[in-house]
């Protein structure tokens, strides 16, 4: 009985730090890609609304910058800081920095008053910012308008917040509309 005890707590020990390895690693990848990020945000002009996505999709440049052909949308957090990079192809291919953060951050549009509007991608966003005028976070995929209704939920507690869905009729489970009306729900 003892030896067992022994053995399970040692075995749980083991995963614990296992764990905690797996997490600074994370953490550390996380930390490069953002300044790796920063550094590109810097180099990068500001983007015009002569871009190929941007004339297809019917939108302005709204804080946007170019690095060659590549549209640059920051994902940063409630402090500000830039987890990761969205890069828009001219044909419209989007692909994030490798190795960055994007849960829990988001592009806004705008600065909030009465309320504040949350959406999956870019174009909506910026289609929407064009249309109402109110504040506008992209949380670039339905996986992420979760956590970032929560970080925005804790950093404008008063605010109404309006999550504007994706939806995703055509795809078994609609999964915009299914994570739009979660991420409703547990912000109120």
């Amino acid at each position: 009985g003892a030896r067992r005890g022994a053995l399970v707590d040692w075995v749980r020990q083991q995963q614990a730090a296992a764990q905690q390895a797996r997490a600074d690693e994370l953490r550390q990848v996380q930390e490069q890609a953002a300044q790796r990020a920063e550094k590109l945000w810097q180099r990068a002009r500001p983007a015009t609304d002569a871009h190929p996505y941007l004339v297809a999709k019917r939108v302005r440049a709204i804080g946007l910058r170019q690095l060659r052909d590549m549209l640059l949308v920051p994902a940063r957090d409630v402090a500000g800081s830039i987890g990761t990079l969205q890069f828009i192809g001219p044909d419209g291919v989007k692909r994030f920095l490798t190795g960055g953060r994007i849960r829990g951050c988001y592009y806004a549009m705008g600065r909030p008053s009465d309320c504040l509007l949350l959406c999956e991608g870019y174009a909506t966003a910026a289609t929407i910012f064009a249309a109402v005028g109110q504040a506008v976070a992209v949380a670039f995929n339905c996986g992420n308008l979760l956590p970032v209704a929560q970080a925005l939920r804790h950093k404008f507690p008063e605010l109404r917040l309006i999550v504007c869905a994706d939806n995703d009729a055509g795809t078994p489970g609609n999964p915009g509309l299914t994570a739009a009306r979660a991420a409703a729900r547990a912000v109120g």
